[in-house]
């Protein structure tokens, strides 16, 4: 927990700081409001974040240094594998879709979906796959019909 709590608090510091330094100088807006700058109360958000999260960092950091852990842990093939394949599938599924049209693909991402999720009936896998594609036809051809797309 104390890694998760160390990486948490340095991203938020970066965000805090990415805050401070650029998005609120450049797109804070000018005028006053009750009297005070508008960057006043973004400015003031930011830096509580910012100091939050470095404690958080550097209370995690100490945990980790007293019990002797490294702020980095690579997780095992197995462990990366089961969080990088849905992106690996979307990626893919995107790529797809860029070269052929969303309602010969979706069936396919659906059906492929349900497979990967343990599901075995073919009588479930293939309406639940087809309906939607055929809906978002039926759909898409009549908003063309009418001139509407």
């Amino acid at each position: 927990m104390a890694r998760m709590d160390f990486w948490s608090g340095a991203v938020v510091s970066a965000l805090a700081l990415a805050l401070i330094i650029w998005v609120i100088p450049t797109y804070g807006g000018g005028g006053a409001a009750f009297g005070l700058p508008p960057q006043l109360l973004a400015s003031l958000g930011a830096w509580l974040m910012l100091i939050c999260a470095a404690a958080l960092s550097l209370v995690s950091a100490v945990k980790l240094w007293r019990a002797g852990e490294s702020p980095i842990q690579l997780p095992s093939g197995s462990h990366l594998w089961h969080m990088l394949w849905p992106f690996l599938y979307v990626l893919g599924f995107i790529f797809l879709v860029d070269r052929f049209p969303l309602t010969w693909i979706a069936p396919l991402l659906i059906g492929a979906l349900l497979v990967i999720l343990g599901e075995r009936r073919w009588y479930l896998v293939l309406p639940v796959a087809v309906v939607p594609a055929l809906g978002l036809y039926v759909l898409t051809a009549h908003l063309m019909r009418i001139g509407v797309v």
